[in-house]
């Protein structure tokens, strides 16, 4: 099955694992589910099992659970609307709660396949390292290194016929190879490719000469027994690394500044792209994009804005506060509004990643 294939099926599976667990919740609340639909509608087919359609929609990314009374107040005892607002804040947050979980058993399966981990070369030198790769973690945008078709994830091997062990004979030789057109061979996957480029002559030490940054590393595998501990470890590491990055981006967006080198905002083509090359890597980067995909996705759920779970959560700490529900007629128009915000936001980053 072709990579991309499969990282869209995985994109999907996650989706749906997501609303399984509002699915779960509320019929555990006693909550009548009137539909559960993969992608976003319009609908292209759909079955009634008992008393919930299960349905397939046209927009692939995305999921969503339709619940009885959920966007108009229903005197049914069934209904989300007549629920305390605290098992309605379990049902809403069940789903980022689901991501979590399922982050956290991806972590733990990561842990016991084999973790990719930074060494110094001081380590590499002092002990037996029969797997570590000079690992390209970042590509700076219109550099000799970009431009020439090499990746992050691509495992550095050679340099003019000459193999490199460490980052520092990496560096060394392309020093000595400034303005000179050279071959650099890696791995990609299974696959080996050869890139030339010329190394610039003047460059600042942050990019480098040829516009990349790597890092010595191994994998590290711990115990099964243990693997449980560690992936929850990597899951909160993993949050707390995943919430700076959104904070970056909402103070670049607030102050008008452009983004760190290397970081930036892709949609769903970025997503796929990147997936398909971590898949190609082998089963210990996939389940890390996977896992950092999921993470991603919880924190972005949460946040407090109408149309996502976040926003929902906001309407019902209004509704504690003040004693009563804001009306109905501004919700809807507000969920409205920031759905179709979100759909258009989710176009325009999908044609940028086109280079439409």
């Amino acid at each position: 099955m072709p990579p991309i294939l499969i990282i869209i099926l995985s994109l999907i599976v996650l989706i749906l694992l997501h609303e399984l667990g509002h699915f779960w919740v509320a019929k555990k609340c006693d909550v009548k589910v009137e539909e559960f639909g993969v992608g976003i509608p319009p609908r292209i087919f759909g079955k009634k099992i008992g008393e919930t359609i299960y349905s397939v929609n046209l927009i692939p990314f995305g999921g969503f659970v339709r619940l009885y009374g959920e966007d108009r107040k229903v005197n049914d005892k069934r209904s989300f609307s007549s629920k305390p607002i605290y098992q309605r804040a379990l049902i809403v947050s069940a789903g980022v709660a689901a991501f979590f979980v399922i982050a956290f058993f991806i972590f733990s399966l990561h842990s016991a396949v084999g973790v990719r981990t930074a060494i110094t070369e001081e380590e590499f030198e002092k002990s037996a390292y029969p797997e570590a790769e000079i690992f390209i973690t970042e590509t700076v945008a219109d550099s000799p290194a970009k431009n020439a078709g090499i990746n992050p994830g691509d495992v550095l091997q050679e340099i003019d016929g000459e193999i490199i062990e460490k980052p520092t004979d990496a560096v060394a030789i392309l020093e000595e190879k400034k303005g000179e057109k050279i071959d650099i061979k890696v791995m990609r996957g299974e696959e080996t490719l050869s890139f030339s480029l010329t190394p610039r002559e003047d460059y600042t030490e942050r990019e480098g000469s040829v516009g990349v940054a790597m890092v010595l590393t191994t994998k590290e595998k711990v115990p099964w027994f243990y693997a449980p501990i560690e992936g929850l470890v990597m899951t909160g590491r993993m949050t707390v690394g995943v919430l700076k990055g959104f904070y970056t981006l909402l103070i670049s967006f607030l102050t008008g500044k452009e983004l760190p080198p290397g970081m930036e905002v892709g949609g769903p083509v970025a997503i796929i792209d990147i997936g398909a090359g971590a898949f190609t890597r082998g089963i210990s980067d996939f389940l890390q994009f996977l896992g950092t995909v999921t993470i991603s996705l919880a924190i972005l759920n949460i946040l407090p804005i109408p149309a996502l779970d976040g926003g929902r959560l906001m309407f019902l700490g209004i509704e504690k506060i003040k004693g009563e529900p804001i009306s109905e007629k501004t919700e809807y128009y507000l969920n409205t509004l920031f759905f179709f915000l979100l759909i258009g936001l989710m176009i325009f980053i999908t044609v940028k990643d086109l280079g439409l």
